[in-house]
């Protein structure tokens, strides 16, 4: 989030800083007023980790980063908010100028710019590069620089030094006594520059010739050259006595410390700060002191020869006022002094040793370079690893393997939620991480710890703390609260006998996985919930929609049957009820049913719909011939279509013909179910229309069927699916494309009502539904399947004329081995498909296609072998079944609960210990599922329980009968022993098939 405009919680102690500094003093303003481009540069440069600072308005106010401030030093905070010119009145006439260009638009980009800053108590020689970048206000001119600092001094330094350290070997390389050495040197020294102030070499003298060397102890040493400093100035000692200076206590610093240099063999550092450096060493040339800058360092370095300890000289310089005295300055100024004494101790000693030396000088000195080299670099890699440690956003730690802590990284301690500034010393009771774990999960970090060190293999665990986690959503800006969660990974280091000396590891906080895993958990919890709720909603809907629907059918079965069967009284002439009346009860009758029809499609279009958004409608395939389905769904809906006076016709086209199709394989309940909600549309829009026609089509092609072809648009796919069928039911025919379309002669449809065909609970228009009726779910569901089952579906439409054309992927049926049908059988069982076919009644007469499947129009032909036990609890249902049933020429028996039907069967001729004397003779049981005292499914299982231990002598044939339509309640019915199960609304004349195929 932008904390200058929110409050952000667990800013960092910097970002609270800037954003409370009171802003309305400067030429900024208070914050809340700040344009929207002065926020986005102080809130990208505030979280930057590299240097950056913010100019901005006419007075040029200077802001900056926490990474800017160890380069500014004692400028922070003061600088802060300030005009440039005025925070940096020492720099800024020579940067001032730089800043106004950019200013002006231009980037301006300066590499290892010398720039004089005040730090650490004194001006400082410093170099950086600089990017000015134009920050452009809304009118498009700048309003702003941004400054993208990197400090290069250390790096100038550096070339700087080694450069002058070329020269000086390069000088010194040449003589071959001890004065070309003493003078190549001085030249050498001339070329460091700032590096080195001054020098003045003073030569130790002997009794007897001046350059000659004896073994008594020295006496003298003389002046022999200066940098930096007139040769024959009265104010530069030209020679002193080493005996004088230790006899003598009132002889000048400078000679002390030379005697003192030489005698203890130690270089000797005088400085202004402790009073040791005196007023003579003070003073260099103003060329080389940055125009006059007072020394504020001296150094003096004796010559001792490598070979005897022999004094050769003192070298006395001094040191750059503008640059610390830092591990790389020391390292420079011994590099110099070494090479100096190298060089003297060779040149003094015998040439076949000095030959030897020189080898054995060489060879040292590139190991010791080498080592420095190395040491140098392991420096850098541990100082940059240190910087890496304490940067990282990870927890970094290197315990004891008793678990105290040896190092962690401030990261390590903002995780376990110690505050305080960097590099603050710790406490023990800060450092105890035991005490920050939450209490249930220490003991897992324990053992964790013990595995560890025992094992001395790595681990992983995670874990909470005692104290509470928060965090801002960036999008909503709601505050998130949670566990604070860690994940620790620990590594055992081992010595060279494989014995755990310590631990080392990093921490991650995992809290917002966590809580995201939480929230996501509890969401598919009720994700889940609402799911179990929304299908139990639809049983509880579904079975007491349908369960009622059965008696209806079966009521007004009875009365048609009543009226209609030929010897009925009410036909007889003693009756006066008039023909004018039966047909108006019949017509009544028929109505009832066709209502009946109608509340059950929309029961079955709403669980069809339920099983598509679950995933879990399955598309299984079976042989059929496609004529042969479009000759049913007419039958079944010839009622309708004759009381609509509709002409209706089914045509196969030359595709299908020349193809030679005879059966193919797919899923003939979906395929049935398409062409039903289709020729139900029909019928609807058709049935007012002047002309009353619907014509069914089918076709085949072997290539996908092309849009626009008849001028039908298929509608584009919801998903890409793929026709499942690789699996051995589809069989190895060829693959062919099915093509069915019903066209009708009703009012048609014009294109903005075509758009909101085929969506869920879409209709046509407001006015279709008042005038047709219909759920709108028909057509999504068409669309679906088809889509299923790889095809497509569109329309066409224009005035008096809509045609609606699909197709779905197929194969042709090829007759396989009696041998692979048996074994494919056996491999795998299927739930069959809960069949979307409505029960239809037909009127009597009627001579319209026939159908071998479809039910007769009167009751059953008697069938006096059937005996039927009816187990259901809904009294009304019972007494209609059983009434229909015996009509229907059957023995019916009855039981209101599965514990009334296990007494019966102990009754009848299944029950192996059979007590009474005339058994009761049972040819079948249609058994509910949901009943009170004991339900269906416990009554099967009791009843396949008795005939595998013997109980029951035979097979007793079961038939579910219940309103739960779902395919998993079906599927648990048949596994819980059912031999069928049939769902409610059902007619008996399609039922006694079924039941005497059992």
């Amino acid at each position: 989030l932008d904390w200058t405009r929110h409050d952000v919680p667990n800013l960092s102690p910097w970002i609270q800083f800037a954003k409370n500094f009171d802003y309305s003093t400067t030429q900024l303003g208070p914050m809340s007023a700040w344009p929207e481009h002065l926020r986005s540069a102080v809130v990208y440069s505030m979280s930057n980790p590299q240097p950056r600072i913010v100019l901005w308005g006419e007075e040029r106010t200077f802001l900056y980063n926490e990474a800017c401030i160890p380069l500014i030093q004692p400028k922070h905070p003061s600088s802060f908010g300030q005009p440039a010119a005025e925070a940096w009145a020492d720099v800024y006439e020579g940067i001032g100028p730089l800043i106004d260009k950019a200013f002006d638009g231009q980037i301006m980009s300066l590499e290892r710019l010398p720039v004089m800053m005040t730090r650490k108590d004194f001006v400082e020689e410093s170099y950086f590069d600089f990017s000015l970048l134009p920050v452009m206000g809304p009118d498009g001119r700048p309003c702003g620089v941004l400054d993208e600092v990197v400090e290069t001094t250390k790096t100038v330094r550096s070339e700087r030094r080694r450069q002058s350290m070329l020269v000086l070997t390069k000088h010194i390389a040449e003589a071959s006594s001890l004065d070309k050495l003493w003078s190549a040197f001085l030249r050498g020294v001339d070329a460091a520059g700032h590096d080195v102030p001054y020098a003045l070499l003073y030569a130790v003298q002997h009794r007897g010739s001046r350059s000659e060397l004896a073994d008594d102890d020295p006496e003298k040493c003389a002046l022999v050259g200066t940098v930096g400093m007139p040769l024959y100035d009265g104010s530069v000692l030209q020679s002193f006595d080493l005996h004088a200076c230790a006899e003598d206590g009132s002889v000048s610093a400078v000679t002390k410390a030379c005697a003192e240099a030489l005698n203890t063999k130690k270089e000797v550092i005088m400085t202004s700060k402790d009073g040791s450096l005196p007023s003579l060493l003070k003073h260099a040339t103003p060329d080389r002191s940055y125009g006059g800058d007072e020394i504020r360092t001296a150094i003096v370095t004796p010559i001792i020869s490598a070979i005897g300890d022999k004094r050769l000289g003192v070298l006395v310089f001094g040191l750059n006022p503008r640059t610390p005295y830092d591990q790389e300055y020391t390292m420079w100024t011994h590099l110099m002094t070494d090479v100096l004494t190298k060089t003297a101790t060779l040149i003094t000693m015998p040439e076949e040793q000095r030959r030897a030396q020189k080898v054995a000088d060489e060879m040292n000195d590139s190991l010791v370079q080498q080592l420095r080299i190395t040491t140098l670099q392991a420096e850098r890699s541990e100082a940059r690893f240190q910087r890496m440690a304490e940067s990282t956003p990870i927890g970094m730690f290197y315990f004891q393997t008793n678990g105290m802590p040896v190092h962690v990284n401030d990261a390590y301690m903002e995780m376990l939620g110690v505050s305080g500034a960097k590099d603050a010393v710790r406490s023990p009771t800060e450092l105890d991480w035991e005490d920050k774990i939450h209490p249930d999960d220490l003991p897992g970090v324990l053992e964790c710890w013990r595995n560890i060190v025992e094992t001395k293999g790595p681990a992983t665990i995670e874990y909470r703390l005692k104290r509470p986690w928060q965090s801002v959503d960036k999008a909503t800006g709601q505050v998130l609260t949670g566990d604070a969660w860690l994940m620790a990974n620990g590594v055992p280091e081992t010595d060279s006998d494989g014995n755990v000396t310590a631990v080392l590891g990093w921490l991650t906080d995992i809290s917002l996985r966590k809580f995201s895993e939480t929230l996501l958990a509890q969401r598919l919890e009720e994700a889940l919930e609402n799911k179990r709720q929304s299908e139990n909603f639809i049983d509880m809907t579904s079975h007491e929609m349908r369960n009622p629907l059965s008696a209806i059918l079966q009521s007004a079965d009875s009365i048609v049957s009543t009226l209609t069967t030929s010897g009925m009284p009410i036909l007889g002439e003693s009756v006066t009820l008039s023909a004018e009346t039966a047909d108006e009860i019949i017509d009544a009758a028929q109505t009832v049913i066709l209502c009946a029809q109608h509340q059950k499609r929309i029961v079955d279009d709403i669980l069809t719909l339920s099983k598509l958004d679950a995933a879990l409608l399955v598309i299984s395939p079976d042989k059929v011939a496609p004529p042969g389905l479009v000759t049913k769904a007419l039958k079944m809906y010839e009622s309708e279509i004759l009381r609509a006076g509709i002409e209706a016709s089914m045509c196969v086209e030359a595709s299908y013909n020349e193809l030679a199709i005879d059966e193919v394989v797919v899923d003939s309940s979906r395929l049935l179910q398409v062409i039903i909600n289709l020729l139900t549309n029909a019928i609807k829009f058709t049935m007012y229309s002047d002309q009353r026609k619907v014509r069914i089509c089918l076709g085949a092609s072997r290539e996908r069927p092309a849009d626009k072809q008849n001028g039908v648009t298929y509608i584009p796919e919801r998903h890409a699916r793929q026709a499942q069928m690789a699996d051995a039911d589809w069989g190895r025919g060829e693959q062919l494309y099915l093509q069915c379309s019903v066209g009708d002669t009703g009012r048609g449809l014009s294109e903005e009502e075509m758009k909101l065909l085929f969506q869920r609970f879409s209709q046509a228009s407001p006015k279709t539904y008042k005038q047709y009726g219909g759920s709108g779910l028909g057509l999504f569901i068409s669309r679906e399947l088809c889509e299923l089952q790889g095809g497509q579906i569109g329309v066409s439409s224009g005035n008096g004329k809509t045609t609606f054309s699909f197709f779905v992927k197929v194969r042709r049926w090829v007759a396989e081995t009696e041998s692979e049908v048996s074994a494919e059988r056996s491999r795998k069982v299927r739930t069959p498909s809960v069949s979307a076919t409505p029960v239809m009644y037909e009127r009597r007469g009627s001579t319209f296609l026939s159908d071998e499947s479809s039910g007769q129009s009167g009751a059953s032909a008697p069938d006096e072998n059937l005996h039927v036990l009816v187990v259901e609890d809904n009294v009304i249902n019972q007494r209609v079944m059983s009434k229909q049933l015996r009509r229907a020429g059957c023995t019916v028996h009855v039981a209101n609960h599965g514990l009334e039907c296990l007494d019966f069967l102990q009754t009848s001729i299944f029950c192996v210990d059979q007590k009474a004397t005339t058994p009761t003779p049972l040819s079948v049981i249609l058994l509910d599922l949901e009943m009170p005292t004991m339900d269906g499914l416990e009554c099967i299982r009791h009843i396949r329980e008795q005939q595998t231990n013997g109980k029951i002598r035979s097979h007793v044939p079961v038939i579910a009968v219940t309103a739960n339509a779902r395919s998993e309640q079906i599927s648990a019915a048949l596994a819980a022993g059912m031999d069928s199960v049939v769902t409610k609304p059902f007619r008996i004349p399609e039922l006694l098939p079924q039941m005497k195929a059992l």
